[in-house]
């Protein structure tokens, strides 16, 4: 934790840490492994419709439930997940981001991985990955581009808890990483290996349905 010459927390520390708090209260609500993924249509960045029943009729999906372009954490971790982009194809997954809109633009090359804009955060809602922001940090969010979603409640200020999930083609959740702290991020190699121990799943199911095939033609 970094501290500036009179031995007080950054600021920008001591603001993750408030979050944090108030997200770890949220987190028991959050969906899990074993749980069936909520059904979802969204619009990507590009403007094409995106729904989880067809994305998994290509193969096992993962979803990177993230805060937002206005949020450095979250580009840090897209960033992440998009350089294994290519490798969880090879594995015969399917990734998505998942963020709400927000008023920054993120100053970056266009990604590999597919950006879903999840509107007043339905789908993040829907996973159970959304906490009430405590009122101090409620201006530094929108000064930075937060775009908090509509409630009913007028002192309602939600905020997205980021995750990463892995659904099987059944559309149940096989591997899910969430955590309160924005900071801390999923090791790429767990992820990989989950998707790697799928695949040599379906090869084996593959190969004793065409040995069996074979015999019976004998």
């Amino acid at each position: 934790m970094s501290r500036d010459s009179s031995g007080k927390k950054d600021e920008t520390d001591y603001a993750a840490d408030i979050a944090t708090a108030a997200a770890a209260s949220a987190l028991p609500k959050a969906l899990r492994a074993g749980e069936r993924a909520p059904s979802f249509r969204l619009i990507d960045t590009k403007g094409n419709p995106v729904m989880l029943e067809t994305a998994l009729q290509a193969g096992p999906v993962v979803l990177n439930f993230l805060r937002g372009a206005w949020c450095s954490f979250g580009e840090s971790s897209l960033a992440r997940l998009a350089s294994t982009y290519e490798k969880i194809l090879e594995a015969g997954g399917v990734a998505f981001a998942v963020a709400p809109p927000s008023r920054a633009a993120a100053h970056r090359p266009p990604l590999p991985i597919p950006e879903l804009i999840d509107v007043e955060m339905k789908v993040a809602r829907s996973f159970g990955l959304a906490f009430e922001l405590p009122e101090e940090l409620r201006s530094r969010y929108i000064q930075l581009g937060y775009i908090p979603p509509k409630s009913r409640k007028p002192d309602s200020f939600l905020a997205p808890i980021q995750a990463t999930y892995l659904i099987d083609q059944k559309g149940v959740i096989l591997l899910a990483h969430i955590d309160a702290d924005y900071r801390h991020q999923l090791d790429n190699k767990a992820l990989l290996g989950a998707l790697k121990g799928i695949q040599a799943r379906s090869q084996a199911r593959e190969h004793a349905a065409k040995s069996k095939g074979n015999w019976r033609l004998k």
